[in-house]
């Protein structure tokens, strides 16, 4: 008699048990599903069964959604099936997603791959006020400058691409990609002088880039390790931050103190050195 309680509690622990050990399976078996359905959807992209691969990426976001590289293969395939807005939509869902994700916010290169082609898709649009307007409200990162400077690159506006191309370098003057593309963009336009100088400016950030290198050549120079010594290189054009605010009382008062000055002093009018 007294079994039967023993039995019962014992057969409720095995239950909670076998739950537990379900439940702490489940995000192993999530993951292997989005997996599977990625490599499906990359599969079917590399043969142009686009409409089949966007399938299979919204599988594997369904399963994570913090999956960016879904994101962006799925924006991809939007592209590709001409539904420019939708994935205008992906890829900046994409760049959100990679702002909270702890390997998302390292992950540098494929993040520059997303904002590329945003900036060729916001490009292609025939109307493209709107998303334009959208990313000027925006703070004025380096990010948002830069892909400014592309989308107006590609949309033939030239005076505003290198405005935007300034603004970034200063928000961020170390960003070798940002040196990059501005002085072959400065190169494209027959600006020589202006082209030289950004593309020096580039090597020395990333001596490595062999477009820059190439692009210097083009030039006349020579690419080495002179170039990376010359001085003001590594230097923004302009002080970073806000600009310090005058002292006006003391403008004024220094002004007072000047007219004061005794005739025939130095630095006066009436002085026999002028």
């Amino acid at each position: 008699m007294k079994s039967a309680p023993f039995l019962e509690v014992f057969g409720r622990g095995a239950g909670v048990a076998v739950l537990l050990a379900a439940l702490a399976g489940c995000g192993t078996e999530v993951i292997s599903y989005n997996r599977q359905f990625r490599e499906q959807g990359m599969s079917q992209f590399g043969q142009s069964a686009f409409a089949d691969a966007a399938s299979s990426f919204q599988n594997a976001l369904r399963q994570e959604p913090g999956d960016y590289v879904s994101r962006y293969y799925l924006g991809q395939c939007e592209e590709k099936m001409s539904k420019i807005q939708q994935a205008i939509e992906e890829y900046r869902t994409t760049l959100n997603v990679m702002d909270h994700s702890l390997e998302g916010k390292t992950d540098s290169a494929f993040r520059s791959k997303v904002v590329d082609a945003l900036a060729a898709a916001i490009g292609r649009e025939p109307e493209k006020s709107g998303d334009l307007a959208a990313i000027e409200r925006q703070p004025r990162t380096a990010e948002n400058a830069f892909l400014l400077a592309k989308i107006y690159r590609q949309s033939g506006d030239a005076d505003s691409a290198i405005s935007c191309f300034e603004q970034a370098q200063q928000i961020d003057p170390q960003n070798p990609e940002i040196a990059k593309e501005y002085g072959l963009y400065l190169e494209q336009l027959g600006q020589t002088p202006r082209a030289d100088a950004q593309l020096r400016r580039a090597y020395s950030l990333n001596s490595k880039d062999e477009e820059v290198a190439a692009a210097l050549r083009r030039l006349g120079i020579v690419p080495g390790p002179s170039l990376k010594g010359e001085a003001g290189l590594d230097k923004p054009p302009l002080p970073l931050g806000p600009l310090p605010e005058v002292d006006l009382s003391t403008s004024s008062k220094r002004s007072q103190e000047g007219q004061s000055v005794a005739p025939g002093t130095v630095g006066s009018a009436s002085s026999p050195h002028d």
